[in-house]
């Protein structure tokens, strides 16, 4: 049983791997700190040497290798140019196997949707779909259908960015025997949640909608899902250590690398598990494949003369597709904004259980960059990207907010403090401890400034830079307030674009909360343990060992 011992972090990374990966919190912000190797390399010459590039990550890995994760792979791309696509560590610490980027396959978990939602783009591309047609229009021989209950039909441009107001459940069907795996129709159909906001309103994150995208894919072109990217882009790009099949075939090329556990001060290795949910996250793949498809984005959706999709679609797909407020990260089609608001890098971060990856696009200075671990730590493959990201010079240095001139400082900062709970978490049932040990507390500070606090600790001052709008002291963040008549109506954070935060009444709040911690958090426990079977349980119980005492994400 989990008690109060159980940290906040360990809860939310092991939650992290059941097929959910967002940003912010549980993946962990974006880097605020030069690092201190010194940055060389200019946002003009993005180019650099790949001897120098590789010697750079080399030392980002050795301080991770043996310690945060037994494995990883890495892949950095210069338009067409690969610059360095390598592995590091261990593919299993069994066999002591090596991991090699061009054989080692990864359960990239989220990362994956991009795959996916590239294939919508396809059949956009095509006229086979439309971004703004009810996805019904495409399910008439599908035993799948989304419900009226508003007015406003559910999109793919929803489903491409996360707004179609489904209820959030976080559990995309993971399962510990393959034999239990489903047909993609019969999971939507069973597992279906329900429509609680209109669609187009407000981001929150779903595994739902990004597989019911690829159901509409498949149900549009009279295939099944995995026969489509075969045909249409894993094919074409000679990606051809890359599946969405669950398990991998005998007869497939390269070898899956085993997921990790901590045992007693080393990894061990842990039951695999598997995705009902397949186009939000089963993919498998190595460094050279994901480093193919990152050259083919950047590329106008070609490599050489293997095409996927045209430049303009390409375009289209790296454009904005839903503003969450002007001063925040927003939603390309697939793609979430990372970072400086004015870097344009778009990312996605993902993770099967024991397994975390993170990609990157720089359209603007035409590198990709991609990282995968075989484990599920709390600080992930982001915490690398991010290093490479500042030693490229991908986005500018944090500069000194400047405070508004506009008058009333105070009083906003008063009006704005409260606890706030994001979109995308549940609200009710076992799994509301995950909502719970999320919120954020908000509270005014002197001359206006504010502090934001979570049930860990983690406490970060803001200035007030326009009226409502706040940037983080010595980091890239950005808090964004609606309010109307003196009330907020919502919170809109740069580092959780998956979701916003909304205002909690009291009776909800961590001062009343905390009280009954232990037994949200034991029902919780067996909650996942029903969701994920023994490896997650297993995974779970070893995190509060190794992290020892405290109620303290991951993606």
């Amino acid at each position: 049983m989990i008690d109060d011992r159980t940290t906040r972090r360990s809860v939310l990374t092991a939650l992290g791997g059941l097929g959910f990966s967002g940003t912010g919190t549980m993946v962990g912000r974006t880097s605020a700190a030069t690092d201190s190797r010194g940055n060389d390399l200019q946002r003009s010459d993005p180019s650099v040497h790949p001897d120098e590039l590789e010697a750079f990550v080399d030392d980002v890995l050795a301080e991770r290798i043996g310690t945060t994760t037994p494995g990883a792979v890495v892949a950095v791309v210069s338009g067409d140019t690969p610059l360095l696509t390598k592995g590091y560590g261990v593919a299993d610490v069994d066999s002591g196997e090596q991991v090699r980027a061009d054989e080692t396959m990864f359960r990239v978990g989220s990362v994956g949707k991009l795959v996916t939602y590239t294939a919508v783009m396809k059949g956009v591309e095509r006229g086979v779909l439309d971004l703004d047609v009810d996805v019904n229009t495409y399910l008439d021989d599908s035993e799948v259908a989304v419900p009226d209950t508003y007015e406003a039909p559910v999109t793919l441009r929803h489903l491409g960015t996360h707004t179609a107001g489904f209820e959030s459940t976080l559990d995309p069907g993971i399962i510990s025997d393959p034999a239990a795996l489903d047909s993609l129709e019969k999971v939507l159909t069973d597992q279906q949640p329900s429509r609680i906001r209109p669609p187009g309103e407000l981001v929150g994150y779903s595994n739902y909608g990004a597989a019911l995208a690829g159901h509409v894919v498949a149900e549009s072109h009279d295939t099944a899902f995995e026969e489509f990217l075969q045909s249409e882009i894993f094919g074409p790009l000679g990606m051809s250590f890359s599946s969405f099949a669950q398990p991998i075939s005998n007869s497939h090329p390269g070898e899956l690398a085993a997921p990790h556990v901590r045992g007693d001060g080393s990894f061990i290795v842990a039951d695999d598990v598997y995705i009902n949910m397949r186009p939000a996250g089963s993919l498998s793949s190595t460094a050279t494949d994901m480093a193919t498809f990152m050259r083919a984005h950047l590329g106008g959706g070609a490599i050489g003369d293997q095409r996927v999709l045209d430049p303009e679609t390409i375009d289209t797909m790296h454009s904005r597709h839903h503003l969450r407020h002007p001063a925040v990260t927003n939603w390309r089609y697939g793609f979430h904004e990372y970072g400086s608001s004015d870097a344009n890098l778009i990312a996605h971060s993902g993770a099967t259980v024991n397994f975390t990856s993170y990609m990157l696009l720089a359209p603007d200075q035409n590198v990709g960059i991609f990282v995968a671990f075989n484990s599920n730590p709390s600080e992930g493959p982001k915490a690398v990207v991010d290093e490479i990201v500042t030693e490229l010079d991908l986005q500018h240095a944090p500069s000194t907010p400047i405070p508004t001139s506009r008058p009333g400082s105070q009083k906003r900062a008063e009006t704005v403090a409260g606890e706030y709970s994001l979109t995308y978490l549940p609200q009710s049932g076992p799994l509301q401890v995950v909502d719970l040990l999320e919120h954020l507390t908000v509270e005014p500070a002197a001359n206006g400034h504010l502090q934001t606090t979570t049930l860990e600790g983690d406490a970060r001052q803001w200035v007030e830079t326009e009226p409502y709008v706040y940037e983080e002291v010595g980091g890239h963040d950005v808090l964004a307030f609606e309010v109307t008549d003196g009330e907020v109506d919502l919170l809109k954070m740069s580092s959780e674009p998956t979701g916003v935060y909304q205002p909690i009444p009291f009776h909800e709040r961590q001062l009343v909360t905390g009280g009954v911690l232990g037994t949200v958090l034991s029902g919780f426990g067996l909650s996942l343990a029903g969701w994920g079977g023994r490896s997650t349980w297993r995974q779970l119980k070893q995190y509060r060992t190794d992290n020892g005492s405290g109620v303290e994400g991951s993606e």
